[in-house]
């Protein structure tokens, strides 16, 4: 099934089980899980309220083949601001949940906005393809093109990694779902600097749209690539911290993310 499939689902709150070529192992792509709550939350507010930054924490495993169900609730709505917060279910248990914020536009004085930088052309990077055995299997359902950086567990020295993205069947309308998982589809940043592979997962993960996909003048075409731009910020005991940037193709930031990693590099690690 393609990620339409799903969020179709997803948007009539229906029971849903993913097949394993969106799993990392036998848990399902942690972008996907996040994908489908917030798809979830999106149906329930209204149009004029748009999306303005999502706080996920994944609290468990969400197995593929197994049956999840989603569920959502408004927290408050006010004049300007909205929050909602949504679950996924399985086994009776939240593996899971998503807080979202909405907020209407208002009339400001206060306008301030980065100059776009120069991006690199995406034919002149490093694809990074799917490998059965090797990538998750996720990775079939998504382009990567590396412009700069260390591939996973490569022993690199570099702190960042950066390089375009898209999916490999176009989605039919490009939405904020859509946005949230092509953005955790990155491998984490700090594992490139690992010299094997070993365990890694994100526990929290903020995001904020700087310039929502709904202001858009055009919308996102679904075969449009996005730029994505990733730093280490902080690493140790088990834990990094990393931040990334997120770019229309036109070079404007789209949106802001953070994510708290634990590693397991060594063999005593709870």
């Amino acid at each position: 099934m393609l990620i339409d499939d799903y969020l179709a689902l997803a948007a009539q709150q229906k029971p849903i089980s993913i097949t394993p070529d969106w799993g990392q192992g036998h848990t399902t792509f942690g972008g996907l899980s996040a994908a489908l709550v917030l798809r979830a939350i999106d149906t329930q507010v209204p149009d004029e309220r748009i999306l303005r930054s999502v706080l996920v924490n994944f609290s468990g495993a969400l197995r593929t083949e197994q049956e999840c169900h989603l569920s959502t609730e408004a927290l408050s709505v006010g004049g300007s601001i909205s929050q909602y917060s949504g679950r996924a279910l399985q086994n009776d248990k939240t593996v899971c949940q998503l807080s979202a914020c909405y907020g209407i536009e208002r009339d400001s004085g206060l306008e301030l906005r980065p100059e776009p930088p120069q991006l690199p052309d995406p034919e002149q990077g490093q694809r990074f393809g799917y490998l059965a055995g090797i990538t998750p299997a996720f990775v079939q359902h998504i382009d990567f093109i590396y412009s700069s950086g260390g591939l996973p567990f490569s022993n690199s020295p570099h702190n960042h990694i950066s390089g375009w993205m898209r999916f490999s069947e176009p989605p039919a309308t490009f939405g904020n779902a859509h946005l949230v998982a092509l953005i955790d589809a990155w491998p984490p940043t700090v594992i490139q600097k690992l010299k094997r592979p070993c365990p890694c997962a994100t526990v929290t993960w903020s995001l904020e749209l700087a310039y929502p996909l709904s202001l858009l003048e055009q919308p996102l075409d679904g075969s449009e690539w996005l730029y994505y731009d990733a730093s280490i910020r902080m690493a140790h005991h088990g834990y990094a911290h990393t931040e990334a940037m997120i770019y229309h193709p036109d070079g404007h930031l789209l949106a802001l993310s953070s994510q708290l990693i634990a590693v397991y590099d060594k063999k005593n690690s709870p």
